[in-house]
């Protein structure tokens, strides 16, 4: 094999990592961000999250990693949609955050 195949071969192999790797990350925000909203008795909206920012970050102890903002939606009363964001470093979750919004009482 020419270094040039193995390049192309190894950045193929990136891509789909990077991808996959997305792929599993969306759905550990997704999770999150349906916790998060079942915690604060408002509906999670649209079944899914939105990838909004990716960047390389260090967490505590220095290590780098992908560091995926997510955007949501959610309702408190089913007639306004808020927003909501997670944001994950890697596979874990650092901060879930429901915009101010308006809280229902059910009589």
């Amino acid at each position: 094999m020419l270094f040039s195949e193995l390049l192309i071969l190894l950045l193929f192999i990136v891509v789909i990592w990077y991808w996959l790797d997305g792929a599993r990350t969306k759905e550990v925000a997704s999770q999150a961000g349906r916790h998060a909203c079942q915690g604060a008795s408002v509906d999670f909206l649209d079944d899914t999250v939105s990838l909004t920012r990716v960047r390389l970050k260090r967490d505590s102890s220095g290590r780098i990693f992908v560091n995926r903002h997510y955007q949501f939606e959610f309702s408190s009363d089913g007639r306004f949609r808020y927003k909501g964001d997670v944001e994950v470093l890697g596979k874990r979750i650092m901060n879930v955050s429901l915009d101010v919004h308006r809280i229902t009482s059910e009589m």
